[in-house]
């Protein structure tokens, strides 16, 4: 396997286990600390019905036992999440005093988050996961430390690419042997191979989501956009020539017939349902959705990493991390916290249903594990110069929208995809005026 600079091996997450157990000793004498003499009990914002919470409630009684803090954890949904923090910033209030946040969320809230450069040492930021340090980082603040990190990854059903009968005829049509796609060429001739008998080769998402734009922007970067959708001086980079092959290639896969005809419905979870019930042979998905594919099918279902177009392998990433309040009247004790949570990532592994954590260290450790090989197969997708975060800018939710739209727009036939990208331009520019 190809190995990323930061990646230095499972003995990492020993290591570093020690970062957190420095007792938060200023906390209890008055004469020295700020924070002596209040109710020891921070807040923490959690993403309700996720692994967050979980982890959050588990391990609250081991960060009291170390620190003598006690953990109130708030779980609120994903749809109210960034409202919920929004209103507490404009409000100057310090209801909580750790976050946990969507890397889309960074930007908008950069002032209200206490920078972490001066509490973090690079005993931790090597252990982050390729493109974690870049993501959680804003005009060379660090804002928080990473949770997880997740990315696409090609989810296959191996029985069908084992098949002896499937391998004669697929040499017979092509001309060369039946492999695991690597590249868009050959991501479509399979695509086209295995759309038979009810199945289609694979999924497009055509949904009007967040799922969507990221698929695109997987493609966009795999044919060499980089930096996304906004360059460095804030102009408008999606009517370029990656994005233009990009959306053409979807619609490629979707009016060549291998991909279903709801397409324009089709998301994340939407492909995964079709995947588990043999109705496609491939899917460019979230790895989280690997694991459970594979306890359906164990013997059925394979992972590699993402494809590649002309600038290689690359996907956008999906991180989530914790982050300090400014307003927080318990700074020592959140960061304290934020590097506790952090010695214990491993626990989103063995605890967690996503299966996906935010140190090398831990991927590498479960990688080789029946049912976690999609660990391997991110660590790949992440190691290549293309794999990118999506731009942060307080503007993402419109700029999002407008995407969806332009992809529904190109994909339902109503423009082509460069008139459609021209058009999502023009739009963009608007919002970021």
């Amino acid at each position: 396997m190809k190995k990323n600079k930061k990646r230095f091996g499972v003995f990492a997450l020993a290591a570093l286990t020690l970062v957190s157990t420095v007792v938060l000793s200023a906390c209890g004498n008055g004469s020295e600390s700020k924070e002596a003499g209040k109710d020891k009990t921070i807040t923490v914002l959690v993403e309700s019905g996720s692994p967050a919470e979980k982890i959050a409630n588990s391990t609250a009684d081991a960060f009291k036992k170390e620190t003598g803090y006690k953990v109130v954890v708030d779980s609120v949904p994903y749809s109210g999440m960034y409202d919920k923090v929004s209103t507490e910033v404009k409000s100057k209030s310090a209801a909580h005093d750790v976050v946990c946040l969507d890397v889309l969320w960074l930007s908008a809230f950069e002032n209200a988050l206490t920078p972490l450069n001066k509490s973090v040492d690079d005993k931790i930021t090597s252990d982050f996961l390729p493109t974690l340090e870049e993501g959680g980082t804003l005009n060379d603040k660090l804002l928080g430390l990473p949770m997880w990190i997740n990315s696409k990854v090609l989810i296959y059903r191996k029985d069908l690419f084992e098949d002896e009968k499937n391998k004669t005829e697929f040499n017979k049509k092509y001309g060369h042997d039946l492999k695991v796609p690597t590249t868009w060429e050959e991501y479509k001739e399979c695509a086209e191979f295995f759309t038979k008998d009810d199945m289609y080769g694979t999924a497009v998402f055509g949904m009007a989501s967040g799922d969507t734009v990221c698929s695109f922007l997987d493609q966009a970067s795999q044919a060499g956009a980089k930096p996304l959708v906004l360059g460095k001086n804030n102009e408008v980079l999606v009517d370029e020539k990656p994005y233009i092959d990009a959306l053409q290639y979807l619609c490629d896969l979707y009016e060549k017939g291998y991909a279903p005809e709801e397409t324009l419905s089709v998301a994340s979870t939407e492909a995964q349902e079709m995947f588990n019930n043999g109705k496609l042979a491939m899917q460019l998905n979230w790895s989280h959705q690997y694991p459970a594919a594979y306890e359906l099918n164990k013997n059925k279902v394979g992972v590699a990493p993402m494809i590649g177009g002309s600038a290689g392998v690359a996907a956008t990433t999906g991180p989530w991390y914790q982050c300090v309040m400014k307003n927080s009247e318990n700074q020592e004790a959140a960061i304290e916290y934020l590097k506790f949570m952090y010695d214990n990532n491993e626990k989103y592994m063995t605890e967690g249903s996503l299966k996906i954590a935010g140190r090398t260290s831990v991927y590498e450790k479960y990688e080789t594990q029946a049912g976690d090989e999609h660990l391997g197969a991110v660590l790949e997708t992440l190691d290549n110069e293309y794999s990118q975060n999506r731009p942060a800018t307080p503007y993402w939710t419109e700029i999002e929208e407008v995407l969806a739209k332009a992809v529904q727009s190109a994909l339902s036939g109503k423009a082509t995809p460069k008139d459609a990208l021209k058009d999502a331009k023009s739009e963009i520019e608007t919002i970021i005026e």
